[in-house]
């Protein structure tokens, strides 16, 4: 039997309601606003003691002032007073460059080029399968003595290193060294750069994934396949060195080669804003690789690479060999500004499929294996022989070593 509520009562809830209402939105707009007002002075002190600066330079100063130079480091300052070493200013033709980066459109010769101070060369790390440098003769672990007929020192190797990408369609001479002997030939740039390089030793797969772009996933389901299709049983994943690209294409690349996220989180991974709120959400679909697998990390690795690492792990699929990560546990969106510029910024910690979050502390390896100093300076090069994280990983895979 229902109840009529009194037209008095009824009037007097109504018009405490609205009050509640009211006091709530009243509290919130007060506490914002005087967050406002807090920051409103050490803004303006910050304003007027640039302009002061400004004054007095324009009045003082011996020399000319570049203006195009002074802003961008402004802006670089005011990303780098943040205190977060992810987070970072972008001038115009950088920005563009860091796009076509993510894209997949970083072109170049096809190698990935590693200088060795301690012989003052730089060195062919990797090779890009039908690449301009592979066509040209050029192969992994080949010494670059010279380039356009000007020998690497110590002063010119990083505008060198520079002329092996970009430049679409134009050439350069390189002169590289192998066996002792000294062979030059003329390379077409503009192929675009690879992010995933594979082989096989054995029945065991071997696939380096130098960063995690838009492109990446595609090359590494290229490379499971066909390294699959070889007779490959097992892989070992390297991510020593690896923190450039993306959460999202480090998912996509995961997506490779694990089923659905049902346990833990119930994603690939979760980013979270500083206020604990769900900004951004990566999960997987049904497909999924059955091969046992095993990925080198190092202290550099980081970001993307972490997540990877730390997802395969937490899937059940792979364990970790080398020495504990470099404890990137975030996000970074770029935001455009009216100059053309940008400023990427941290704005979410990532939460991993099944395991706690892993920022300020890294992932720590399920089979430490350190490597020499010396060895450590020429990783890029180093011979699998002589990687001791790689023998490791290998040795288990292969089950000449439990653990």
């Amino acid at each position: 039997m229902s109840r009529k509520i009194p037209l008095g009562l009824a009037i007097a809830i109504m018009f405490i309601a609205i009050a509640v209402t009211v006091a709530i939105t009243m509290s919130v707009s007060m506490r914002t606003y005087n967050n406002l007002i807090k920051d409103l002075p050490e803004r303006a002190r910050m304003y007027s003691n640039v302009s002061e600066i400004d004054d007095i330079v324009r009045a003082n100063f011996y020399g000319t002032v570049n203006e195009s130079l002074l802003n961008s480091d402004i802006y670089d300052g005011y990303a780098q007073g943040l205190g977060d070493k992810y987070s970072y200013y972008l001038n115009p033709s950088d920005y563009e460059a860091y796009k076509n980066e993510l894209n997949g459109e970083k072109v170049g010769i096809g190698i990935i080029a590693f200088y060795d101070e301690t012989e003052t060369a730089i060195y062919a790390a990797e090779v890009s399968e039908n690449s301009p440098a592979a066509q040209s003769g050029i192969k992994k672990g080949d010494k670059i003595v010279a380039i356009d007929e000007e020998k690497v020192t110590a002063y010119n190797y990083k505008e060198l290193m520079q002329k092996l990408t970009g430049g679409r369609l134009s050439s350069i001479t390189v002169a590289f060294e192998r066996d002792g002997a000294v062979q030059a030939a003329g390379v077409v740039k503009g192929y675009s750069a690879q992010s995933v390089y594979y082989s096989k030793n054995g029945t065991v797969g071997y696939i380096k994934i130098t960063d995690f772009y838009s492109t990446t996933a595609s090359q590494l389901k290229k490379a499971v396949k066909a390294l699959s299709d070889d007779g490959a049983g097992s892989l070992i994943f390297d991510l020593r060195g690896t923190s450039n690209g993306t959460v999202k294409y480090a998912c996509e690349a995961l997506d490779v080669l694990v089923p659905i996220a049902s346990d833990g989180n119930g994603a690939l991974a979760i980013a979270k804003d500083r206020d604990g709120n769900i900004v951004d959400t990566f999960t997987a679909d049904a497909d999924s690789i059955s091969m046992r697998m095993m990925v080198l990390v190092n202290n550099e690795t980081s970001g993307p690479a972490e997540l990877f690492a730390c997802d395969l792990r937490d899937f059940g699929k792979a364990q970790l060999v080398g020495t504990s990560t470099a404890g990137n546990g975030t996000m970074q969106s770029a935001f455009k500004l009216s100059d053309g510029g940008a400023i990427v910024l941290t704005v979410a910690e990532i939460t991993p499929y099944v395991s706690e979050g892993y920022n300020g502390t890294g992932l720590t390896p399920d089979y430490e294996v350190k490597l020499e100093a010396q060895q450590r300076a020429k990783l890029p090069i180093l011979s699998q022989a002589d990687d001791a994280q790689y023998q490791k990983a290998y040795n288990i895979l292969i089950g000449e070593d439990n653990g």
